[in-house]
């Protein structure tokens, strides 16, 4: 003989935990974009302090796009863009997307000899890699949510 029983209770006690569970990963989800929001933020300032500065116009091009997670997914994306084809340098009539990666990583100069670059995107990013790795450990502490 086999037979199956269903138990009001039980399940209503699933369901509940269940819930809790998806109130955890929400809640979860949402202080790590705040925090990662709130980083990706201080590093697009920090860019900006650091971008040389001849007209400006580089430098008034830097901006931050993405900073949300996909629950289905889990993950966060943001980037943090230096260079736009409508922000027109005044001295050379060109878009700042044409020389923003030549100003990050250098580039010849007509003498022959390389100019470094001044990595300005990518100090910025590591001044704040720690709190970068450390956000998803902050946003579990506040939720009273692991270690």
């Amino acid at each position: 003989m086999i037979g199956i029983t269903w138990d009001k209770e039980k399940f209503a006690q699933e369901a509940e935990v269940k819930r809790q569970l998806e109130e955890i990963r929400d809640e979860l989800c949402e202080q790590i974009t705040n925090e990662l929001d709130a980083i990706m933020e201080q590093i697009k300032a920090d860019a900006i302090l650091l971008c040389p500065v001849d007209t400006g116009s580089l430098r008034s091009s830097i901006s931050l796009t993405g900073g949300a997670i996909s629950v289905g997914n889990d993950f966060y994306e943001a980037s943090i863009y230096a260079g736009d084809p409508s922000i027109i340098n005044p001295k050379s009539g060109k878009g700042t997307d044409e020389y923003a990666e030549l100003v990050e990583s250098g580039h010849a100069l007509r003498d022959g000899t390389f100019w470094e670059g001044s990595g300005f995107l990518s100090q910025a990013m590591m001044m704040h890699e720690a709190e970068l790795e450390s956000a998803v450990d902050r946003a579990m502490k506040e939720l009273g949510v692991g270690d």
